[in-house]
């Protein structure tokens, strides 16, 4: 089973994509970027890391640009090498910012409305294709 962290700032997308991950998935919510670099941080400093995580890209006060790419820097400062973290999937709703969240180290995207078949599908291939 995979332990998912789902931040999004609205409470429906997160039901969402609950609902879509079902049995699959263990999941944890945050509804925005601050409480989800503090859950990403205890998860890691209790040793119970997630196996990926599906990040909104347009959230208030904090996006998930700058949520991956401090994620990206904590992995950094812990000697994970870039392209070697977690595998972090942007769901939005806009095309624009696919290019910012590679740069900054995304490993996918995914467009809203999120087709199900779709994010499973993405997700399988990221945390298939982990080393154990």
């Amino acid at each position: 089973m995979w332990r998912i962290l789902i931040v999004d700032d609205e409470a429906n997308n997160r039901k969402l994509l609950v609902e879509i991950l079902g049995e699959r998935a263990t999941c944890e919510q945050a509804q925005d970027g601050r409480e989800a670099l503090e859950i990403y941080q205890a998860a890691v400093a209790h040793d119970r890391p997630f196996d990926a995580i599906l990040l909104d890209v347009a959230m208030p006060d904090m996006d998930g640009i700058e949520v991956l790419r401090r994620i990206r820097e904590l992995e950094e400062a812990r000697g994970i090498m870039f392209g070697k973290g977690i595998p972090i999937i942007m769901v939005t709703a806009f095309k624009q910012p696919f290019m910012a969240s590679f740069r900054e180290g995304a490993d996918d995207y995914i467009l809203k409305p999120v087709d199900p078949d779709q994010l499973l599908q993405k997700l399988a291939s990221k945390l298939e294709a982990r080393p154990a």
